[in-house]
């Protein structure tokens, strides 16, 4: 395809830039308002809330997650609260291609006996709701007296909402604008829910850096010229009767700005919200309006009222669609998101989105049978095909030929046998019915699939039916398709910067009549601003043999490993891959024997005869694995190296039954690997860097010269993060993994992990997790650390104040609890790697990386697009292997040593060099990347398992970890 893009449908392109423009005057004025005003908040309210204080507005912006209203109150309203409230959106948009136009005849029917959904799970929400009322009851006893002596936080961070339309096909015509109409709803008056005793996160104007060479760069981010915007907008509250889907309220709506507002104006959301900068002649509209859509018409009531005062990319229709595999292509797209740094900004960046495949549902079946079309469909290509459809939807062609649009829900029985019910109350099978109208169907054996409403027997052929295209789902994609994405999308710097810029100049914000009319304007160019590169810390290994990492890397051909195990390592190659011959096990065991001498490392000699264990019959190995690895820990081995197939669930079940059952080290390796790879010694030098870290060695430690005096003490690095499941995953649970060094050269680490209920951030067991670590930092040098330095990863700006309430007083009791009376200062850090913010080069740039043209490892940026009243610093630490390098965002939430910026930055930026895997920089520091692992290994512990959701402390109990490999190995997981 290229880099070429464009908006097709050229006659109603207009339409689709609206909807862009629309956002950005939505997002622009909370913008402005924050920045005049960032601490009050003006309401000019109809139903204004009486006895509302100036110090109870104050609480409400401190609050990290609004509660709107279920009536929001009348009137326009200044713009002083939106940025904050702006911290807790994030949308993504889709501009599809067009759908089919709908039928007027449908297909067989049987609504008779069925029943509604509905029944069940009322008494485990219940329980749920009076969990947290409890939680949050407990909270506000706890920090009673503790309310933050800070100043009110001024408002800042960003609007940016980002998940795909689940609406399916929509127009090319409806694709920017009504996105930015969208975020609107996501802006509600905060009326105050409560949560008065929330910490505030810590205002620390002019945190800044001053160390480094100053360099020059861009950052996609655009200035909103805001001088001359109007002072008030008007928020209107819309119902449309009865509800429908988006496209529908849209068409709906349309026809109401013609017929009740004599065309003024307005940016509608698709949902519940309008907006005007200019007020109606009436405060109260209400009209029924005829819609069509899809050669259908339907009648609907709006009514429209005064209330109290941006999803985020576009993606546009491909000119030539990039297939990706597994039945999907690939669309580009531009990512919006309105921000305050020391001015109002849009970050706007180039997306990328697999979509499902457009045509006939008879295609997808075949591409799914390896390119064959089955006559029937059953086992596991049923389940396929029904994965791949769900969700989506279908467009029915009936025997008139024309076509109707349903959603799928499942598969039935094949045409030729399923049966319904006839208006005249007699029976027909699908085909049968067909056949009467005149169809003869050409595969009847296969399966029928059950469409549109779930509580009515709408059943449609398979090969009657075609999927749109351009349907942006809210499911996981294909893995082949993600590698793709990342394959396609890795492009150098100067190309990212023409797609943005491309697609950025066809929504032509500044053409916009709702812009004009809200005068303010979008700036045309990335904005330049100061960077300064940091130099690296330097790294040491045996006998003092010291290395500076250039460019993010460095090699240690020469050196040794500073610690090993002392004992001579027993060891096994275990071999499960039945593609994987003796004759490349032979070379790859030489190969790990002759680097551990080259380490220091006493190893067993390898040999075929006493080293490799292969079992009789590979293919059914992995059902044999309990008793092998019982055999090989009845021979007291150290570790074990397990080579597995690249498919399948081998590895999942070889941690579960290694750690959770035998108690023996393993250290896995995919066949492919020692195909490819067994004469490559960088590969075997690799292992052994994961090997020794979890035989209880030390590869490397920082020099003491580079540590700042930040860190020369006893500090206890803590990363921490919850993995979640994707959205179709409903039953499984979300995972916490918190991993924490217990040596004072922040090398070794130890790691736990928990079950909680799905999609829930907070972590919940972190007190107990904490005095853990606690205990064994103790153990291993005679005292509690004199610092926390807490790396804390996956939090969205919403979230902040919640975060650091629930989870630094979980870390300040276990303190308390471990030893009474002894004080341990804690800094916390969010990471965040889930920005759009990129750099670039540009004349002023000093310094330029490879063939990517990216900044060079070390770059900082602390000011100018950072929040302009708290601690925060964009990191580039790593050398971006391929594409763009993201620069990681670091926000300091809580510092009680009040670190000087210098330093934590230098401390951060050490830590990146300090994972135990790799010989390179890393894009986030280590404990931030061992809290992902230990994450991961907790998912990998419950795969195929059947938890008890409602008891996930009891299904985590069920599944601990042995004591040899916890307690002896506590870096088992690296």
């Amino acid at each position: 395809m290229g880099n070429s893009m464009e908006v097709v449908a050229t006659e109603t392109a207009p339409e689709v830039e609206e909807e862009a423009k629309a956002k950005v005057v939505a997002v622009a004025r909370r913008v402005n308002s924050s920045s005049n005003s960032p601490n009050m908040v003006k309401v000019n309210s109809r139903d204004k809330e009486k006895g509302s204080t100036s110090k109870q507005k104050q609480q409400q912006q401190q609050q990290p997650q609004a509660q709107p209203p279920s009536e929001p109150a009348g009137g326009s309203q200044q713009y002083g609260d939106f940025l904050q409230k702006m911290q807790q959106q994030q949308q993504q948009v889709a501009q599809p291609a067009p759908a089919p136009a709908q039928a007027q005849a449908e297909p067989p029917k049987q609504a008779q006996g069925q029943q509604q959904k509905g029944g069940g799970g009322g008494g485990k929400y219940k329980q749920k709701q009076q969990q947290k009322q409890q939680e949050q009851q407990e909270l506000e006893k706890q920090l009673a007296a503790q309310r933050p002596q800070q100043p009110p936080a001024a408002a800042s961070a960003a609007q940016s909402r980002s998940t795909a339309s689940p609406e399916g096909s929509l127009s090319p015509t409806h694709g920017a604008i009504q996105r930015v109409e969208e975020d609107l709803s996501g802006m509600k008056i905060d009326k105050g829910s409560g949560k008065s005793a929330l910490r505030q996160v810590l205002i620390r104007p002019g945190a800044h850096g001053r160390r480094g060479k100053v360099t020059k760069l861009e950052v996609n981010y655009i200035p909103l010229m805001l001088e001359k915007m109007v002072s008030t907008a008007y928020h209107y509250d819309v119902d449309i009767q009865p509800m429908a889907s988006r496209k529908w309220q849209r068409a709906a709506f349309k026809r109401f700005e013609v017929e009740a507002l004599a065309g003024q104006p307005i940016a509608f959301d698709g949902n519940k919200n309008a907006y005007t900068a200019k007020k109606l002649k009436l405060d109260h509209y209400k009209k029924e309006v005829v819609a069509r859509e899809d050669n259908r018409d339907r009648k609907f009531t709006i009514t429209m009222k005064e209330a109290a005062v941006f999803r985020k990319s576009i993606y546009v229709v491909p000119t030539k669609p990039e297939d990706i595999g597994a039945n999907h292509e690939l669309w580009y797209g531009l990512f919006q998101s309105a921000l305050l740094g020391s001015k109002p900004f849009l970050n706007i960046d180039v997306s990328h989105k697999a979509f499902p495949r457009g045509g006939p549902v008879l295609d997808v079946v075949a591409s799914l049978n390896r390119n064959s079309l089955p006559t029937t469909l059953a086992g596991w290509l049923a389940q396929q095909v029904h994965d791949y459809l769900k969700g989506m939807e279908v467009v029915y062609t009936g025997p008139n030929g024309v076509g109707k649009t349903f959603k799928y829900n499942s598969l039935k029985g094949p045409a030729s046998t399923q049966k319904f019910k006839l208006e005249d109350g007699s029976e027909s099978t699908v085909a049968a019915y067909f056949q009467k109208q005149g169809v003869r169907l050409r595969f009847p054996d296969l399966p029928v699939m059950h469409v549109g409403s779930t509580i009515r027997n709408i059943m449609v052929p398979m090969e009657l039916c075609a999927i749109p295209p351009g349907q942006a789902l809210i499911k996981k994609h294909p893995d082949q398709c993600t590698q793709m994405i990342i394959r396609r999308s890795a492009t150098d710097t100067v190309t990212r910067k023409g797609k943005i810029m491309d697609i950025f100049n066809q929504i032509d914000y500044n053409n916009c009549k709702t812009i004009k009319d809200f005068g303010f304007g979008v700036g045309n160019s990335f904005e330049v601003v100061d960077g300064r590169i940091i130099g690296p810390p330097s790294v040491v290994y045996r006998n003092n043999v010291t290395i500076t990492p250039s460019r993010g890397q460095w090699r240690a051909d020469n050196a040794s490993f500073i610690q090993i195990n002392p004992q001579p390592l027993r060891w096994r190659i275990l071999n499960l891959d039945d593609r994987t011959r003796p004759a490349g096990i032979q070379q790859f065991g030489q190969n790990i024997f002759q680097v551990s001498r080259k380490h220091g490392i006493q190893l067993e000699p390898f040999s075929m005869q006493q080293t490799y264990y292969e079992p009789r019959d590979l293919r059914y190995a992995i059902r044999e694995v309990d008793s092998i690895f019982e055999d090989l820990k009845k021979q007291r081995m150290d570790f074990v190296i397990v080579v597995i197939s690249g498919m399948g669930d081998q590895y999942s079940k070889v941690k579960q039954r290694a750690e959770l059952v035998t108690g023996l080290l393993t250290q896995c390796i995919k066949g492919d690997t020692v195909f490819k790879k067994a004469g490559d010694m960088s590969t075997i030098n690799n292992i052994w860097l994961k090997i020794n870290a979890k035989t209880n060695g030390t590869n490397h430690v920082l020099k003491p010269e580079s540590k700042p005096p930040l860190i020369r003490k006893r500090v206890m690095y803590v990363g921490a993060d919850v993995t979640h499941p994707s959205p179709e995953q409903t039953n499984i649970p979300s995972v916490v993994g918190v991993a924490a060094s217990y040596d004072l050269e922040g090398f070794r680490y130890n790691c736990c992990y928990r079950l909680q209920n799905p999609k829930d951030e907070m972590i919940r067991d972190l007190e107990n997790i904490i005095k853990k670590q606690l205990l064994q930092f103790k153990t291993c040098n005679g005292a509690l650390p004199d610092l926390i330095m807490y790396y804390r990863d996956g939090v969205s700006e919403g979230q902040f104040s919640e975060i650091l309430t629930i989870e630094l007083n979980a870390i300040q009791s276990a303190v308390a609890s471990t030893s009474p009376g002894v004080k341990v200062a804690v800094t916390f850090i969010v990471v965040q790697k889930r920005h759009h913010a990129r750099f670039f080069p540009t004349r002023g740039t000093i310094e330029v990386e490879g063939r990517n043209q990216n900044l060079p490892p070390g770059t900082v940026v602390d000011k100018h697009i950072t929040a302009p009243n708290q601690y925060q610093f964009f990191l580039i630490s790593h050398q971006a292997v391929q594409g763009v390098a993201k620069p990681t965002k670091y926000c300091v939430l809580y510092d009680d040593v009040n670190s000087d910026p210098d330093e934590l930055q230098s401390v951060t930026y050490a830590l990146c060099h300090m994972f135990a895997r790799c010989n390179r920089a890393v894009s986030y520091p280590a404990p931030t990347y061992y809290a992902h692992l230990a994450a991961f290994r907790g998912r990998v512990y419950i795969k195929d398992r059947r938890l008890n959701m409602n008891d996930l402390a009891g299904e985590y109990r069920k599944m601990q970890i042995k004591p040899e490999i916890i307690d002896g190995h506590p870096m088992f997981f690296v």
